[in-house]
């Protein structure tokens, strides 16, 4: 049986998480972390990437986002099906489940997640604080950003088997400091990534048809 080709489109914080072990037949295309702040932007980012594979000759296209916010509301791929993972936002993918997200959200709802490749892109709390010390200044970023956070009470570097390095927790143990939180560093899994690389699609996945539109009311069944 001949391989299927996929292309994978997803946000450059989980690169490493993808891309793990080289799997054949799978192209990735991975657009900055920021557009999450925007999430009409993202959606205009994604939906342009889809158009430019209009002609290439693979079977499916896979979004690593979640419903982000609605950003991906009303996207869709006219010659492809497309495969979406059934989740509110990317912390469920590095988790590796959406029944150990609801597990960590009940247990602590006010968590600031950070993940390896968080810390690399630069937008952890402290990544986003000095983007606005450059723009605003030192005073008004640091009311800011606290004014962002105030309702979080605990910053969770979560790692995954590909592990994290001695820089990533000091650096994540800086945020929660800076931000005056409890710090936990809690385990994730790969499983969800694999499940996007490998299949099976199921339950925990939208897959639409070519031509069908993402809702908002298909992540909510």
């Amino acid at each position: 049986m001949e391989k299927k080709k996929i292309l994978i489109i997803g946000c450059a914080i989980m690169k490493d998480e993808l891309v793990h072990g080289q799997p054949d037949g799978i192209s990735f295309t991975f657009l900055e972390q920021s557009l999450h702040r925007t999430p009409q932007k993202m959606k205009e980012a994604i939906q342009e990437e889809i158009n430019k594979a209009e002609g290439w000759e693979g079977d499916s296209i896979i979004l690593s986002y979640g419903l982000c916010s609605n950003g991906i509301v009303g996207i869709k791929a006219n010659r492809h099906t497309l495969v979406i993972p059934r989740v509110h936002d990317c912390i469920t993918l590095f988790l590796g489940a959406r029944e150990r997200y609801l597990e960590e959200h009940q247990k602590e709802p006010g968590t600031y997640y950070l993940t390896r490749g968080w810390i690399d892109e630069k937008k952890s709390p402290l990544g986003i604080y000095e983007e606005y010390c450059q723009k605003y200044g030192k005073e008004t970023a640091e009311w800011a950003i606290r004014e962002e956070l105030k309702n979080y009470t605990r910053i969770a570097l979560v790692e995954s088997e590909l592990g994290v390095s001695d820089a990533h927790r000091k650096h994540a143990r800086e945020n929660a400091h800076f931000l005056n939180l409890r710090y936990e560093e809690i385990k994730g899994s790969l499983d969800f990534f694999r499940k996007i690389i490998q299949g099976p699609w199921d339950k925990d996945f939208v897959v639409l048809k070519p031509g069908e539109e993402a809702t908002q009311e298909i992540f909510l069944e």
